[in-house]
């Protein structure tokens, strides 16, 4: 006697397992690089990992808070705070240099 396998419709157009591929998500920095003589400065901003605040990094020496890190509710609120660090570089003799724009992975 032969022995035979069906295969039911389910099987047929059940897609295969990718496990090759990992649930990573991803986030945009965006980075901000001011530069006077040999010095720089850099600031970053981004959505932290659960996506609920905004993180402002920066110097604490140029921040008017004295913080390097800042956490905002809403993007408005953390651009205008980027904008003062800013405002204050750019007084002091820095100049932007130059800006991007990262995807970054998290794990």
């Amino acid at each position: 006697m032969t022995d035979l396998t069906a295969i039911t419709p389910v099987e047929t157009y059940a897609p295969p397992v990718d496990r090759s591929r990992r649930n990573y998500r991803h986030i945009r920095v965006l980075r901000w690089t001011f530069r006077r003589d040999d010095e720089a400065v850099v600031c970053e901003l981004a959505l932290t990992g659960e996506d609920r605040e905004y993180e402002l990094r920066a110097p604490a020496d140029w921040n008017p808070t004295g913080l390097r890190v800042e956490r905002f509710d809403d993007a408005l609120t953390a651009f205008q705070r980027h904008a003062m660090i800013e405002r204050t570089l750019l007084d002091a003799g820095w100049q932007l240099d130059g800006f991007e724009s990262e995807k970054v992975t998290l794990h």
